[in-house]
């Protein structure tokens, strides 16, 4: 009898697996041309997708790819329309992704400078998207004609599809953090689990962020290019389970772009089983044997492997000291508690070497364990307050403990102080130390295009006050044209020199007078 119900159980779920869907076309969608990279908009209602060599693309029949739009309506989707604006022009173009809000989408290329390549965002403006603009990666390169990708559902983490430093054959997946809209970190391979000698292709990250979905045509399968899935296994973004074949997606012909869609239930994808061999967009279920953790982790630790080679004479990693810290991030006025975003870069004190990143978002406890001989970087940021960059040496700090670190908000009438910005004794020039922080006003400005500033040059009381007027003026009007040459509109700047006018300390010691002598800008328009 038991044998019975076990050979009852297996046919079970046997004809279980059997009967799951296959995918489906799109019927509304199909059409003669190249149909590709589909990407649901946050809030389900618009579906983007490109299509190549269409005669109403930006360049004709000859372009290699303009981004379409499909809306849901009464449960189907209705027929494409070519997306107007900037966002489409004569090269590639094609969707990566869309945040959380559905505000800011981010875009295969360079629209600047195409040759360099890269990604770029676009604002959603009314029923409308900006011109697009680049976002920094440091170092990237690309040496192949292929840029694909995808957003991780909470906006934070990008996998990119491309050959770049360290791939091992032709394109890799890699990975990058989000720093604030347009900054990220540099790229890093995921290694050896996931990619081979061929390609792997088309990367999308479930909403745990530890599930992959690609295609490669590195691995066998049943066609050209097959869809795998794998998982995460640790914080280091190297290590992965077995990549497994989607039996029941895959096609004799090439799959790929294969995107989780209704919370994970079902999922799209692009195959090219017809006579012409072109992509049409499927819809399928997804695979009962994916699971999809229903919870994102906590904390996102990068890998320790930097894209670009380093010397690390160190050898005695494993064996080094390490301390427990926790970041306690608040309001500088206020005292609130903040929620950023942390990205740690370490420096070993003795080779004077990178080995790490890592990076804390909102949902972490902002706990971690930092080794004792090193110097670290904190890049912090978080929306609506100036970017901040902090260095910390854990030589002279305890195990267990708090860091505090204050950010300042960016309202109407807050007055920041530049305190790393220094000019030459009786001069308005500049010294070399001082562009770090000039440059973190310079991508306030560029992140928050309303925000108008007036920067004022503050002096003690010594001397002549007018010339304290004048000299203070000067350098308020250098700060203001090294701003302007960076691409701030000099509308947005004023420039005033009060001299020793507004002393915030006593002008009786030399102490004291030195606290008189600042930089700062005041918030007057948000």
């Amino acid at each position: 009898m038991k044998a019975f119900i076990f050979i009852f159980i297996s046919f079970f779920l046997a004809m279980k697996g059997v009967s799951q869907d296959k995918p489906i076309l799109i019927d509304s969608l199909e059409s003669i041309y190249d149909d590709i990279a589909p990407i649901i908009t946050p809030d389900g209602n618009n579906l983007y997708f490109t299509k190549k060599n269409h005669p109403d693309n930006k360049g004709g029949e000859r372009d290699l790819g303009d981004i379409w739009s499909s809306e849901f309506e009464n449960g189907v989707w209705k027929s494409a329309k070519r997306l107007k604006g900037p966002i489409n022009n004569t090269n590639f173009n094609a969707v990566i992704g869309i945040t959380p809000d559905g505000n800011i989408m981010y875009v295969v290329g360079n629209y600047k400078s195409p040759r360099k390549g890269g990604v770029s965002f676009s604002r959603k403006i009314g029923e409308n998207w900006s011109e697009p603009q680049p976002i920094d990666i440091p170092y990237f390169k690309n040496k192949s004609d292929h840029l694909s990708g995808s957003l991780s559902k909470d906006g934070k983490i990008m996998v990119l599809s491309l050959e770049s430093f360290g791939s091992r054959g032709n394109e890799d997946i890699y990975y990058t953090f989000r720093k604030s809209i347009d900054e990220w970190t540099e790229l890093r391979n995921l290694g050896v689990d996931i990619n081979t000698e061929a390609q792997e292709l088309t990367p999308f990250l479930a909403k745990d962020n530890k599930t992959l979905f690609f295609s490669s045509n590195g691995r066998g399968g049943m066609g050209s290019r097959d869809v795998f899935y794998s998982k995460r296994q640790d914080a280091t973004w190297t290590t992965w389970s077995e990549p497994k074949n989607l039996d029941n997606v895959n096609s004799e012909g090439a799959d790929w772009y294969f995107r989780l869609i209704d919370e994970g239930e079902n999922a799209l994808l692009v195959n090219t089983v017809n006579s012409i061999g072109l992509g049409n967009i499927l819809k399928t279920s997804t695979p009962l044997e994916v699971e999809i953790e229903p919870e994102i982790e906590k904390s996102m630790t990068a890998s320790s492997q930097s894209v670009l080679p380093f010397q690390n004479n160190n050898t005695n990693n494993k064996t080094r000291e390490k301390i427990k810290v926790k970041f306690n991030v608040v309001d500088g006025f206020t005292g609130n508690p903040l929620k950023p975003q942390l990205l740690i870069k370490g420096v070993n004190e003795m080779s004077k070497s990178s080995y790490s990143e890592i990076v804390m978002g909102t949902t972490s406890s902002y706990q971690t364990k930092l080794n004792k001989d090193s110097v670290y970087t904190i890049d912090i940021s978080v929306e609506g307050y100036l970017d901040d960059k902090q260095t910390i040496k854990t030589d002279t700090i305890e195990d267990n403990s708090t860091i505090r670190l204050e950010l300042l908000s960016l309202k109407e009438g807050t007055t920041i102080q530049l305190k790393s910005v220094l000019f030459k004794r009786g001069t308005s020039d500049i010294k070399d130390g001082s562009f770090e922080e000039l440059d973190r006003v310079y991508t306030m400005l560029k992140k928050n295009p309303s925000i108008e500033i007036e920067l004022s040059g503050h002096t003690d009381n010594t001397g002549s006050a007018k010339l304290n007027i004048e000299l203070s003026q000067k350098r308020s009007d250098r700060i203001k044209e090294y701003l302007v040459e960076k691409g701030i509109n000099s509308k947005r700047l004023q420039s005033k020199g009060y001299g020793g006018a507004r002393p915030i300390a006593s002008n009786k010691s030399e102490a004291t007078r030195k606290l008189n002598r600042r930089v700062e800008f005041t918030i007057i328009k948000i």
